[in-house]
């Protein structure tokens, strides 16, 4: 076996190892939102803000800060700016939702994006997107939306209102999700996300402010609580995925997202002791179904790919569900 096929094989392993990663990261975020006392704004403003000192810092010690004068940063800053002002409108939404909603039917249904992100990805990026792939998003939608009929039949009618922001917050995250596959490629992911989380956190500043909601905020289990959304969800989540936009189509991270509300919930059972029912635990296999036919179809689409390739000269690079541009 040649060394650039284990080098191949390497990478491929290592986009599967961080999506885990970020799908577990991204999980904790319900469970810090849910226990901080805070108004939702405020903790999206502080989410975002430590979210890009964090990766500001990580970028100065990889010496990524030299990237701020290329043309690739500087020709796109104002589309970064408007990346931010959706990541924003994502968070506001549906850190509002949670307060309005039960946990389970918030988290599936802001991860009810794959949707979005599949038609968006074919409408503005071109990503072809094959049948199976099709199937196995509309099964985890369909165990999303079955999750949050389940847990509808014991919510009063105002939780309604959660469960709408929800869903604008997974056309928002889908949005979010296009922009970095878009924007992403050719510059430090460090920078990238600084930029990025730095004009989402001056959006909600600017939507706390005629609000008269008070950011500074002194408590100390509060900004542990900040801290904790910075790091885990956000730099260790949002950040990896913003990472593997820029190796593989955007509706694959968006689908692997969905198992979020897994995590979400588990985390719940332990934390807050709120078990999952039998069908709850019916919803999440569906869920799992869906996700597994996507990453199946995309091996699949790979395995072609390499086959192909054994009877060239040489090899490509390695592409996770190429870009097709």
């Amino acid at each position: 076996m040649s060394t650039s096929i284990i080098d191949e094989s390497t990478s491929k392993l290592k986009v599967v190892l961080l999506l885990v990663l970020s799908v577990s990261m991204v999980s904790s975020a319900s469970i810090l939102i849910i226990a901080s006392t805070s108004p939702s704004l405020v903790k999206v403003f502080w989410r975002t803000l430590y979210g890009a000192l964090f990766m500001a810092i990580i970028g100065a010690m990889r010496g990524d800060l030299s990237a701020l004068r290329t043309p690739r940063v500087r020709n796109n800053l104002h589309w970064l700016a408007g990346i931010g002002v959706i990541l924003s409108l994502h968070f506001s939404t549906w850190f509002q939702s949670l307060e309005m909603t039960s946990i389970a039917a918030s988290v599936v249904l802001v991860d009810s994006s794959p949707i979005f992100t599949a038609i968006f990805s074919t409408i503005f990026l071109g990503e072809s997107i094959r049948r199976r792939s099709w199937v196995g998003i509309l099964v985890a939608v369909s165990g999303a939306i079955f999750l949050a009929w389940v847990d509808y039949g014991g919510i009063d009618l105002g939780a309604l209102s959660g469960d709408l922001l929800a869903l604008a917050g997974a056309v928002f995250l889908a949005i979010y999700f296009i922009g970095g596959r878009k924007f992403a490629k050719g510059m430090p992911i460090t920078i990238y996300t600084s930029i990025v989380y730095l004009f989402a956190a001056i959006t909600t500043l600017l939507l706390c402010i005629p609000l008269g909601f008070d950011v500074f905020v002194f408590d100390p289990t509060e900004i542990l609580i900040f801290i904790g959304l910075a790091i885990f969800p956000t730099v260790l989540g949002h950040s990896v995925n913003n990472y593997l936009l820029t190796k593989v189509p955007a509706y694959v991270v968006s689908a692997a997202v969905l198992g979020e509300p897994i995590g979400a919930t588990l985390l719940g059972a332990a934390i807050f002791m709120l078990y999952p029912t039998p069908l709850v635990w019916v919803g999440f296999f569906i869920i799992l179904l869906g996700v597994a036919v996507v990453l199946a179809d995309i091996v699949s689409r790979e395995r072609a790919q390499d086959s192909s390739l054994d009877n060239t000269d040489g090899l490509q690079p390695y592409s996770l569900g190429s870009d097709p541009k």
